[in-house]
């Protein structure tokens, strides 16, 4: 089942009816008196000193009468030392009689959702395992082209993200946010409709449609500071539909939202793993030239792998491994809607990678990034992790041709308009394509 909040806010409407959601075992936990955890991944939206999920947690304490503690995240530039990675010390916003309820908020400002999955974040992870995740993430993450209106850009820069904090928590409940619109524009509309794809799609992650309650108040500049960035009061609102969902929720601590990289699937794509490695390159995958692929014994995403593809550009910006979809395995995708998922590892040394699903869908061929918004803008070097490339939900033309060459992924470690100084290697742990609107990693650990 998928937990929706809709907007609700207690006091503006009737009695609303519980439900289980990703609210369900925090309300539990506080209701029985027992110490309680969130974890928020944000931007600069949740980073003021009276920002959303401080007044969140706040009003929590007073409904429980809870001690509540904030770590706020102490990095203010993502791109400069400018700020240690680590959290400040804590700041207790409420004193109580009662339980803790301790928050974890990972906010960034000018961050994207991939950056507290970093390498360079570690210590943003290194926290009790947390009783409800919040993603609140989109306003530096709407760059992203929508050929053919298909939203699968936007989505991955979120599903990545998403899948690694489900992997660092397997179970823990899952909420994200749809944010705030802008003021006085709708640049901020296609975001808002990924994060509704998202969450139809995703089973059990609860919606909290904060952006309808902005609209419903006819985005009022009272709300806002700036174009973006709510205002305190405009703070409260997201917390009071963060605390209606809450007041929504029944109390059941056995809630979970599954971790979609371990959901279990048939590949339909052969050789995902690169067990079958017979030449230069896996069987079944192509490079082009000058680019080398080679066994990474070294660096692999867990132990149940024996090693990684690891792909070098050799000083050329569009050295690719490609992955062509012919016969057997494009007619088994044919006519269907296919999710496609990349595991790669990102290096800080060498420029995000590129990675591209080209298709034929809606009645043209769509060139589809699905890695673009994870980690850093397309020229930036800065983080390096593991993290999932995805373009979910695409539907495959019935009419292509099976045993032609326009139907592909498309694998650059060093692509830009000028060559890359660095040679550091583009890691690749498994390629998959399955059935369906949700990518699924098939992934065991």
């Amino acid at each position: 089942m998928i937990g929706l909040t809709l907007g609700i806010i207690p006091g503006n409407t009737g009695a609303v009816v519980p439900s289980l959601n990703a609210l369900s075992p925090l309300r539990a936990r506080l209701t029985a008196g027992q110490d309680a955890t969130i974890f928020v991944n944000g931007d600069s939206t949740a980073y003021a000193d009276a920002g959303p999920f401080q007044q969140f947690a706040t009003m929590l304490g007073d409904l429980h009468d809870a001690k509540v503690v904030l770590y706020r995240w102490a990095e203010w530039q993502t791109n400069a030392a400018t700020g240690p990675k680590a959290y400040a010390d804590p700041v207790t916003l409420r004193a109580g009689a009662g339980a803790t309820l301790t928050v974890y908020l990972a906010a960034l400002p000018g961050g994207m959702a991939g950056y507290m999955l970093a390498e360079q974040r570690a210590a943003a992870l290194r926290i009790p395992r947390p009783d409800l995740c919040i993603l609140h993430q989109g306003h530096n993450m709407q760059s992203f082209e929508t050929p053919g209106g298909i939203l699968s850009s936007g989505r991955s820069a979120l599903l990545g993200p998403l899948g690694m904090t489900e992997w660092q928590w397997p179970g823990a409940p899952q909420l994200i946010t749809t944010q705030n619109p802008w003021r006085d524009s709708t640049d901020y509309d296609k975001v808002y409709q990924a994060i509704l794809d998202l969450a139809r799609s995703h089973p059990n992650l609860t919606l909290a449609d904060t952006h309808a309650a902005f609209v419903a108040k006819g985005k009022d500049a009272a709300l806002y500071r700036d174009n973006i960035h709510p205002n305190e009061a405009g703070s409260q609102l997201v917390a009071r539909v963060l605390f209606g969902s809450y007041l929504a929720s029944a109390a059941d601590i056995g809630f979970q939202t599954p971790c979609w990289p371990k959901l279990p699937a048939t590949n339909l794509i052969a050789n995902g793993d690169f067990t079958d490695w017979s030449g230069t390159a896996p069987a079944g995958w192509n490079l082009s030239a000058p680019g080398t692929a080679t066994k990474s014994t070294e660096t692999t995403f867990s132990p149940s792998f024996a090693y990684s593809l690891a792909i070098r550009a050799n000083g050329s910006q569009s050295a690719a491994l490609f992955r062509y979809f012919r016969n057997k395995e494009a007619v088994a995708m044919m006519g269907k809607t296919i999710s496609f998922s990349v595991l790669y590892k990102n290096n800080a040394e060498q420029r995000p990678p590129y990675i591209t699903l080209i298709a034929k869908s809606g009645g043209a061929t769509r060139t589809i990034s699905c890695s673009a918004l994870q980690f850093a803008s397309a020229i930036t070097a800065a983080n390096s992790g593991w993290m999932w490339a995805t373009a979910n939900g695409i539907p495959i033309d019935p009419d292509i041709s099976p045993d032609g060459y326009a139907f592909y992924l498309r694998m650059l470690p060093g692509f830009g308009t000028t060559p890359p100084s660095s040679n550091e290697p583009l890691y690749i742990q498994r390629v998959t394509a399955v059935e369906g609107a949700l990518p699924k990693g098939d992934l065991s650990g």
